[in-house]
């Protein structure tokens, strides 16, 4: 047994699930909770990570920064980096100048003057890094302008949809009525017509065909005012139309609003 104990342990290529995860099965609602993540650091596949989002530091060494801080008590927030990163690139330009000279005069000496440039490049880009947090946040805001002019485009493009839908439904209506219109005074004028060739042809009859006369234009004139059945229907689902184009193009415009 106290050989088995001490017995090395065996790596396997991938981690092993943490192991109060068989603490949890179908009733996990009445399970404890799990832990709570370490702070501020946790292990991973053998390697340390932080919980919190800090830009890394390419220069964590005393004495590599060619820049300072203008506040007294070392605030990195307090850098000019507009300002150092100016100095630095002019230091660059500079420094491979004189690794030109040094090449002609001293080629023994190269590998000095390539570490000094080395260390003003990765202090030009540790300063880069800096502003990762603000690019970060005027990406997001980009992204978000570009995501409400998107929306403001398809807005007024479907406005501009309903208008025009609008407009072709109330001309067909418009149509619609008129041929209705037409006719009915069609179908009105056909009686009337016949009841005056009558009473053309009984003018030199007595008068009792005039009378008769009287009350067929008389008839005649109500026949013209009203519709046949079909025309009645058609009518209504006219009227029926309009009102469920009225409320689809409100309830549209509340929606849109």
């Amino acid at each position: 047994m106290q050989e088995e104990a001490e017995a090395p342990e065996i790596v396997s290529e991938f981690p092993a699930p943490p192991k109060f995860f068989a603490l949890y099965a179908d009733g996990m609602e009445s399970g404890p909770a799990p832990p709570e993540p370490m702070e501020p650091t946790y292990h991973m596949f053998g390697s340390p990570y932080s919980t919190q989002d800090v830009v890394p530091d390419l220069l964590p060494q005393p004495g590599k920064k060619v820049y300072a801080p203008e506040g007294d008590e070392g605030d990195a927030a307090a850098v000019d980096y507009k300002a150092q990163m100016k100095k630095i690139n002019r230091s660059l330009l500079a420094n491979f100048v004189e690794l030109v000279d040094v090449l002609i005069k001293k080629p023994a000496m190269f590998n000095e003057k390539l570490d000094d440039i080395e260390l003003l490049f990765l202090n030009m880009h540790n300063l880069i890094n800096g502003f990762r947090p603000h690019q970060a946040r005027e990406t997001v805001i980009q992204m978000l302008k570009t995501q409400v002019q998107e929306r403001r485009d398809a807005a007024r493009d479907i406005r501009r949809t309903i208008d025009e839908s609008r407009l072709a439904v109330e001309r067909v209506h418009g149509d619609l009525h008129e041929s209705t219109d037409d006719a009915a005074a069609a179908d009105g004028a056909s009686p009337a017509g016949t009841d005056e060739d009558v009473k053309m042809e009984n003018v030199d009859g007595t008068g009792a065909t005039g009378i008769g006369g009287d009350q067929a234009n008389a008839s005649g004139a109500a026949g013209a005012a009203a519709l046949t059945p079909a025309q009645q229907e058609q009518a209504e689902k006219s009227r029926e139309a309009r009102q469920m184009q009225e409320q689809f193009f409100s309830a549209l415009e509340a929606a849109m609003n």
